[in-house]
Formats: C-alpha cells, structure tokens, sequence
C-alpha cells in the first residue's frame, strides 16, 4: 500500500488532499504544528512537526517510515503568508515566510530522497502559488518564497529522473482557504472579478490535481509547474 507524506495536511488543500489520498487507501503520515486534526480520518496518522526545524522533519520522517515503510509520494504544503509593505517586513518575517515555505520544501525533500533514490521511485509535489510565478504586490515574501519553491522543483526533477523520480508543483490562483479570511467581501468578489472562471478554486480541485500529478496517468510529466488559477495568470 502507497505511503504519502504531506505536511500542513489539517487545513486547506492540505486537509483536502489527506481525504483524497486516504479515500484511494493510501497510508497518510500529515505533519503540522499542532501535530492533531478537528477530523478523525481512518488511514491518518498525524505527527507534530515544524517543518522549518530540520531535526523535526528528520525525526517525523523516520517514524512515519517505520510505520508505514517508506515514502512513496511526498507533498509540500505547508505555507504562511505576511501581507503589507515591502518597506515594513521585518528580518523576523523574511525568515518565517522563507523557512516554512521553501525551508519546509528542502527539509522535507532532503529527508525522503535517500530513500526514493535507493527504492528507484518516488514522486516529490509541492504546493507553490500563482504568485511565486508573477509576483503580487503586498505580498513580496511570500511571492520571493514561493519563486523559490518552483526553481527548486525545476531542478530537482533534472537531478532525480535518471532514478526513477518525478517532481512537480501545482500553482493555485485565489482559493477558498483559511488565508482568504483576511479578506472583505468586497475584495474576494473583486478577485472573483479578475478570475476568468468567475469564481475562487476549491481546496479539492487542487487536491486532484496533486492526484492525479502522483498518478501513473502522469508518468511522463516532471519539472512542471501546473496553474490551478481559473485563468487568473495566463
């Protein structure tokens, strides 16, 4: 039976892609902060882990690999954001948004790589944004952190294909999640406004995307940066 690792898998796409996979029969190791979820999911096992902590993520790894055995499919998600001027983010901020959102990315590869190389198998995917493609005002970090993320993935799926492993992202637009609570109504219908579809994108959509990027239905398709935007960057 298949092992996914996913980290921030209690919210959000995250949450979404735990009760996808878990649906499928896949043996789910979440990692997050609080190490719990609001929602008991049969075939969920959840691990406390701040992924910004290299020691964490090597630890966290190691049980879920004695649990589950090792890691088939690994998914990046876990993410924060700190809005506001350029000119205000302090040091502080520039390491919290760089540390969890691509820090999180490099512990997390680097601890389940050994193992793909060795098995000659394995899927990498990481959650990035719409925003690490073509930058968002106000959001100067986040957008920095997450340009990082898909250049890492870029050039991880160069160094790992000749052992068998396939590394991709997916790059949401505005999605229904718990970081559009900061938000007016006003400002999510102008973003609907902005977004061909007409509407913001559901945390399942992204979550089948990520599906179906780890499915053999994809065994062709590494390096990619997949937009899950409803149009919004063309």
């Amino acid at each position: 039976m298949a092992h996914l690792l996913i980290s921030g898998g209690t919210r959000g796409i995250g949450k979404a892609c735990v009760k996808l996979f878990a649906s499928h029969g896949y043996k789910v190791s979440s990692l997050s902060r609080s190490g719990r979820s609001d929602e008991i999911i049969e075939g969920v096992t959840y691990y406390q882990c701040d992924v910004k902590d290299p020691e964490e993520v090597g630890l966290a790894v190691k049980s879920a690999v004695r649990s589950f055995g090792a890691v088939d499919v690994l998914i990046s998600n876990a993410g924060i954001s700190v809005s506001g001027l350029a000119q205000d983010m302090k040091f502080t901020d520039y390491r919290d948004v760089m540390d969890t959102n691509f820090g999180g990315l490099f512990n997390l590869a680097n601890a389940v790589i050994p193992g793909m190389v060795e098995q000659r198998s394995g899927v990498i995917l990481a959650v990035s944004s719409m925003w690490g493609q073509t930058g968002a005002s106000c959001e100067a970090l986040y957008s920095a952190s997450k340009g990082a993320v898909d250049s890492y993935i870029k050039s991880l799926a160069k160094e790992l294909g000749p052992s068998g492993i396939r590394v991709n992202a997916v790059s949401p637009g505005v999605i229904d999640t718990d970081m559009m609570k900061c938000y007016s109504d006003e400002d999510r219908d102008a973003l609907c406004a902005e977004t061909p579809a007409g509407r913001l994108g559901t945390p399942e959509e992204v979550a089948e995307t990520l599906y179906f990027l780890q499915s053999e239905k994809a065994s062709f398709i590494t390096g990619q940066i997949i937009g899950v935007n409803g149009g919004f960057l063309i």
